[in-house]
């Protein structure tokens, strides 16, 4: 005899549709049997279905989440176990602890028993950090984009944590920054390695990428060999937490790279891009509030 409809065990609020799926639920059901059952659940409920498999991004690293929703009190982000055991409340917990540590997310789990009454031995990292989670974008909004821009009046660049963020970022790939820009033309698929890409490809000129970036948020890769890797996104789309959270996912995904064995080798060196954010920082630091600029690296699409 076939079994029936199994009813998902969840920590969302008590309000929300009851989520049935037929049993019986093994680690090999599919996600999307979950999502199909609850886009059908909470079609003429209060609670929205927005979408699936959604990169978002966290002060740990990426996470994706394959269903996010809207109810009256906010957004949420949904997560399905099919198996309730230890390895499914160790990643469930370990993604509750950076909601609670950062905030951002509000995650909700689906499965087939409590995760909250199971007590992992292990909590592992579930963000990734190994890559940037960009592509290509053939057609990038227009608009203003910018490295930073002041939200408020009196604002200064080198006061911010978007500087911060920059300043290590810069310091991290000092003398390996066409190696870490050859890293980005990978992942987004300009070229399959390192070795296609020669400093002659990009003469001393500012070579612009339009990209969209994790969440949809358009920005554009620049890189010279005189300024080196610069991010600029755009100033009417970009929340200022999703700036930084993005610049600090590109710190640790270049500190990742920087500990591979061949990179890890290399000689730190003070290069030119390095030199030129240093004296560019003095610069801004000798302007008197009168004369604080309101964006940083602005480029006009």
């Amino acid at each position: 005899m076939r079994p029936g409809p199994v009813e998902l065990v969840t920590n969302a609020p008590p309000d929300w549709p009851k989520v049935y799926l037929e049993g019986p639920l093994t680690a090999h059901t599919p996600t999307l049997h979950f999502i199909t059952a609850v886009e059908t659940r909470f079609r003429t409920s209060h609670v929205q279905v927005l979408e699936a498999d959604v990169v978002r991004v966290t002060r740990q690293g990426v996470l994706v989440v394959p269903l996010r929703v809207k109810a009256p009190d906010g957004e949420y982000d949904l997560f399905f176990y099919p198996e309730a055991d230890e390895r499914a409340a160790g990643h469930f917990v370990a993604v509750h602890e950076i909601a609670q540590r950062y905030g951002r997310l509000r995650p909700v789990f689906y499965s087939t028993d409590d995760l909250f009454a199971i007590y992992p031995d292990d909590v592992g990292e579930v963000a990734q950090q190994d890559r940037l989670f960009i592509q290509a974008s053939l057609m990038p909004p227009k608009g203003q984009y910018a490295m930073w821009w002041a939200e408020q009046p009196g604002e200064r660049f080198e006061l911010s944590q978007t500087y911060l963020l920059f300043d290590r970022l810069y310091r991290e790939i000092s003398g390996l920054e066409f190696s870490a820009f050859a890293q980005i033309l990978i992942e987004i698929g300009m070229i399959q390695s390192e070795e296609e890409a020669t400093a002659y490809t990009f003469p001393d000129q500012t070579v612009e990428i339009p990209l969209q970036g994790p969440e949809g948020i358009p920005m554009i890769l620049s890189f010279s060999q005189t300024r080196g890797i610069r991010f600029h996104f755009h100033i009417q789309r970009t929340p200022p937490e999703y700036r930084e959270l993005f610049l600090n996912l590109a710190l640790l995904r270049f500190k990742l790279w920087r500990k591979q064995p061949e990179i890890a080798s290399m000689p730190r060196l003070d290069s030119p891009p390095l030199l030129w954010w240093q004296d560019l920082g003095k610069r801004l630091r000798s302007l008197s509030d009168d004369q604080a600029i309101g964006a940083v690296g602005s480029v006009k699409r």
